[in-house]
């Protein structure tokens, strides 16, 4: 029977080598699992917690050996090895009940609140508190920091959020492009470093990011924290042009160009949350 289906699928697809667990591999392509269904990468299921449904991303991969769980501003994700059987998952889900419990409640109570796009509410700017004061304008009306904190967007109707959101962030994407490509300068020049090219990006999942070629991304939203911590994301991308990596070496670098990067790299974290509110 499986040596008649091993016939078929080469007949399909090509020559294929049989590996673990009854599963062929094309060679050239991907796997192909003739005796089951392949698990999705990643998906969103629910654990069932104190009487409430929690939604939770499980996430497979093949070089993991261990089941972990993690809780940040995304809220909970399990990490778990590709072949896990779902009755392993639920074994440890329930064991660890307890202590999810208490981390869940720990989360919630961290969440800020919900930012509607307001008159009055208050956002984040440099490290800073702005008020937003909405006024009737034009579409083509830019916002304007004032000296006493706040800012001021005007816009046809100040009752539609999704029009002062989208203000907003068009905003905090032109004072986050002027602010970084600043920094990054500043510091590649100290660093003896050639800029090459910078461009923001909409990630909820990282701050930063640098590819082999030396480009830099950063997320706009990281324009509400203040200059120090800034000032480590642009330090941290910077080291990845000599090490792209997170090996001693690149640490040497980052430390060197910010002695007391450890504590920016803390206030972060714990503002992280708050900081992808918007």
């Amino acid at each position: 029977m499986k040596r008649d289906q091993a016939r078929r699928a080469e007949r399909a697809g090509g020559s294929l080598d049989r590996g673990r667990n009854g599963a062929y591999r094309r060679r050239g392509g991907p796997s192909v699992n003739l005796f089951g269904k392949s698990r999705p990468a990643s998906e969103t299921r629910t654990l069932r917690l104190d009487g409430q449904e929690i939604p939770y991303l499980l996430k497979r991969s093949p070089k993991r050996r261990t089941i972990g769980l993690r809780i940040d501003h995304r809220g909970l994700t399990v990490n778990a090895p590709q072949r896990t059987a779902d009755s392993r998952l639920e074994q440890v889900l329930r064991e660890r009940s307890g202590w999810l419990s208490d981390k869940l409640r720990e989360w919630r109570e961290r969440q800020p609140a919900t930012f509607n796009c307001a008159d009055g509410e208050t956002l984040l700017f440099l490290g800073s508190e702005r008020v937003l004061r909405l006024m009737e304008g034009g579409p083509r009306a830019q916002p304007r920091l004032l000296e006493d904190d706040t800012l001021v967007v005007r816009v046809p109707d100040t009752g539609d959020a999704a029009v002062v959101r989208r203000k907003l962030e068009l905003w905090y994407r032109a004072e986050a492009h002027l602010h970084f490509v600043q920094r990054l300068e500043h510091y590649a020049g100290r660093m003896g470093m050639a800029l090459r090219n910078v461009a923001l990006s909409g990630a909820r999942t990282r701050w930063g990011s640098c590819n082999s070629r030396g480009d830099i991304r950063l997320s706009w939203r990281l324009i509400q924290a203040p200059t120090s911590q800034i000032d480590y994301v642009v330090v941290h991308e910077l080291a990845h042009i000599r090490e792209l990596n997170h090996s001693p070496r690149f640490w040497s670098i980052v430390e060197e160009t910010l002695p007391h990067y450890a504590a920016a790299q803390r206030a972060l974290k714990a503002g992280s949350a708050r900081y992808h509110r918007f």
